[in-house]
């Protein structure tokens, strides 16, 4: 897997990655795994987390170095957050990144090479720079489904496998959100365009995700738009998600301000022990990628 940057004129291009899950052990401390460089913003701090959710120790993130390149590499059951500072000790809201990416666009290149049926290799935004509770997981973590006791909005650019791909914007109260691509329920494009040996992307090979965040004529947030791009492939991907309301309430307002505040970036790797049949189940359809789970 592999990851990320920001620039207010288009997608660049960052040297982090994200690697299949190895074997590692519970750390149950704060970990300061090392810096990677983003283009357009400079060294970023990975913070690891010693709390996966409350009372679930998390396993270690590393950074790796590669052919003069620098990888972010989780394993099974980790998450890490970008920030701009790691110091040893407790955890401090303020070392968290807070990357404005209203109007602006984000890349990074991800290799989904053994996370097959049943794992999550997610990179998502959260408003943890905001938060000032330190969470079940004493770390100021939050997300929408409130996975270590505090919600906040939350944008997932990409959920996914060498099966699935989904991108998801959540509002703090909102669990469900509205989300777009290709798993359990989900078919902007297909297992023809999507997988391994996939005409588009190729999963058994490093690919490119970026995600741009336009503006309307009203200032706010249009959609979240998704490509996938792989070198030599014949065609990317292309989708988006907008038009996101709860309860007859139109909810980009609330992420628009989200985006202009500044939220940080997790890495998260995780699906042993859990369902993702929502992720990558075949669903009352039958058309999802997955009818088992082997994470």
């Amino acid at each position: 897997a592999g990851f990320l940057g920001s620039s207010p004129s288009g997608p660049v291009r960052g040297e982090a990655g994200m690697y299949e899950a190895m074997a590692s052990s519970f750390v149950g401390q704060k970990t300061c795994a090392g810096t990677v460089s983003i283009d357009g913003y400079g060294q970023a701090s990975i913070i690891g987390a010693a709390w996966n959710k409350h009372g679930h120790l998390a396993t270690r993130t590393e950074v790796v170095s590669e052919q003069s390149a620098r990888f972010v590499q989780p394993h099974m059951k980790s998450r890490s957050y970008f920030g701009s500072a790691c110091s040893n000790g407790v955890y401090d809201y303020q070392e968290y990144m807070a990357l404005q990416l209203l109007d602006h666009s984000l890349s990074f290149k991800v290799d989904l090479s053994g996370a097959g049926c049943g794992c999550n290799v997610a990179f998502y935004l959260v408003s943890l720079r905001q938060n000032r509770e330190a969470s079940q997981c004493q770390d100021y973590y939050c997300d929408a489904n409130e996975v270590c006791g505090v919600a906040c909005a939350e944008i997932d650019i990409m959920e996914a496998n060498q099966k699935a791909f989904v991108s998801t914007l959540h509002a703090a109260e909102d669990k469900v959100g509205k989300g777009a691509g290709y798993g359990n329920a989900r078919a902007d494009f297909s297992s023809i365009d999507f997988g391994v040996g996939g005409t588009c992307i190729d999963t058994s090979s490093p690919f490119t995700v970026t995600a741009s965040f336009p503006l309307d004529d009203a200032g706010l947030l249009r959609a979240m738009e998704v490509t996938l791009t792989q070198v030599d492939s014949p065609c990317d991907i292309t989708f988006e998600v907008g038009k996101y309301s709860m309860f007859g309430r139109d909810k980009m307002p609330v992420l628009t301000r989200a985006l202009f505040d500044g939220m940080t970036p997790v890495i998260s790797y995780w699906g042993q022990h859990e369902n993702m049949q929502w992720l990558d189940g075949k669903g009352a359809d039958g058309k999802g990628p997955c009818k088992t789970e082997t994470p």
